[in-house]
């Protein structure tokens, strides 16, 4: 049997590709820096070092790059998660431990913290944005933990009277610390691993009280 041929991508779909990130990363560095509302494509373009016209190659919109921009940095984190659920063979306590102190990981890596930014700050004036974010990534992570808190009920770890309904009571300190690193480090710096093993305490205590 003749064994398969491994696909390469052509030289020219190569490039393509290498734009299309350059494209990508430069409209995150101008979310970043700008905000959603005061980014324009044309500067988008400058940092990326091609013609505005190119974009739209490849974007139809503004709004488009920002949900790639979402897509390329969080869904990864998000996959990644889910997959660890999938396979994590401990009791619900560790589950939540190990759940809760990845997230503080991924909210404090590389450029999540001026995401959160982002989302938070332009979901008023731009609910497509605060819609794709929470569809993609917010309920996600909250079905993950209600699983995780049910089974936890199931076996006699947590109390039956929790109601898991209310994720966002478990979630929101993460991403607030997110916000505190990026806004108020310098007037009242945060020593995150403390922060979390101090939440994560926090939540073990509630749902076992």
């Amino acid at each position: 049997m003749e064994a398969q041929k491994v696909l390469t991508p052509s030289k020219r779909e190569q490039q393509k590709e290498a734009r299309r990130n350059a494209i990508i990363n430069a409209g995150y560095q101008e979310f970043a820096l700008q905000g959603f509302t005061a980014t324009k494509l044309d500067d988008v373009a400058v940092r990326a070092g091609i013609g505005k016209g190119t974009i739209y190659l490849y974007f139809d919109s503004k709004e488009t790059l920002f949900q790639e921009v979402i897509r390329k940095n969080l869904f990864p984190i998000r996959d990644e998660a889910q997959s660890y659920a999938a396979e994590f063979k401990g009791t619900a306590t560790e589950h939540l431990t190990s759940h809760f102190r990845r997230m503080y990981q991924a909210l404090h890596q590389d450029r999540m913290p001026e995401l959160v930014q982002l989302v938070m700050g332009e979901g008023l004036r731009f609910p497509e944005i605060a819609d794709f974010f929470f569809r993609e990534i917010i309920s996600s992570n909250q079905e993950l933990i209600q699983g995780i808190i049910k089974k936890g009920v199931e076996d006699g770890e947590f109390r039956e009277s929790f109601n898991a309904e209310f994720t966002q009571i478990l979630i929101a300190p993460a991403m607030v610390s997110a916000l505190w690193r990026l806004q108020l480090e310098k007037q009242s710096p945060l020593d995150i691993e403390a922060y979390a093993d101090a939440h994560i305490e926090f939540i073990l205590r509630g749902l076992k009280a």
